[in-house]
């Protein structure tokens, strides 16, 4: 089981070059709290060193900021992962994301939303036998965005993942 929060900590109140509010897609905070539920799953492969990971979650804003709602998040992870070391892994994912349009009176529905899927290289290294760090750089290879939107080029995620 994953499960988690999204807490409202970026800015909602960036200003742009004549003083005015930025977009409201453009400001690196939503101002909402969005709870996510998944699932996680993997399987040790026959081939020595190799395990295979699947991961699912969806997110979805409980309140809205100031007019604006984003939309919900539905992402899909599926991965290999090879022990080097015993303590140290290659990883190689695909990753999936849909991004529903945002709403309300401050949102812009024509250009917000999309789905965007990356390949992600990355490595994980075992602290203790139940902390595990990870890094990964995401390239996108497909980007569908509505509307006008701002897309990256690549982008890099790093995290801690912790058993129980």
């Amino acid at each position: 089981m994953v499960f988690g929060v999204t807490l409202p900590t970026g800015s909602a109140t960036e200003t742009n070059d004549e003083g005015g509010p930025a977009e409201r897609s453009l400001q690196p905070g939503t101002g909402t709290t969005q709870p996510f539920l998944g699932a996680y799953y993997q399987l040790r492969l026959p081939a020595r060193g190799l395990l295979f990971f699947a991961q699912g979650a969806y997110g979805w804003p409980v309140d809205s900021y100031h007019e604006y709602k984003p939309g919900d998040r539905l992402t899909i992870d599926l991965g290999v992962r090879y022990e080097a070391t015993p303590r140290v892994g290659l990883l190689l994912q695909l990753n999936a994301l849909w991004k529903g349009r945002d709403s309300g009176e401050e949102a812009e529905p024509e250009d917000s939303g999309g789905q965007y899927f990356f390949l992600s290289p990355g490595v994980s290294v075992l602290v203790t036998p139940k902390v595990q760090l990870f890094a990964l750089v995401q390239l996108p290879i497909y980007q569908y965005v509505n509307g006008v939107q701002l897309t990256a080029s690549w982008g890099a995620t790093a995290g801690i993942g912790v058993r129980f």
